[in-house]
């Protein structure tokens, strides 16, 4: 797309919004971070790009708000009217979840609403 195309959309949506630019799939978005020209050629850095050499593994960690969303997770936990063993417990299986899975399988399931609040009830 040439950036006179761009361009026109983004002065094209109502004047009340400013969304964030982003790529990527509607459930794990990445958002733009940098630009550089180079030439005839606008190139885009977006939050989460994984790395080339990392091959068919998920070369990409936590972005800003994705750790948003794990904190708010952490925080629900924490606001829950259980002992304190079980609030270790479910924070515990967060944190494993994180070791273990792919950022972006965590944040697929974190999405997800019949997800409980509790990840020890999955």
């Amino acid at each position: 797309m040439k950036a006179s195309k761009l361009k026109n959309l983004l002065e094209s949506l109502p004047k009340d919004i400013d969304p964030e630019v982003v790529c990527g799939e509607m459930w794990l978005p990445e958002r733009l971070v940098g630009t550089q020209l180079d030439g005839e050629l606008l190139f885009l850095e977006f939050d989460s790009a994984p790395e080339e050499s990392q091959g068919e593994e998920e070369g990409r960690g936590f972005v800003e708000h994705e750790i948003e969303m794990i904190r708010h997770r952490f925080e629900q936990i924490l606001d829950e009217s259980s002992d304190t063993k079980t609030k270790a417990d479910a924070m515990l299986a967060l944190f494993l979840m994180g070791h273990e899975l792919s950022s972006s399988e965590v944040i697929e399931i974190l999405e997800d609403p019949d997800v409980p609040n509790d990840p020890t009830e999955q």
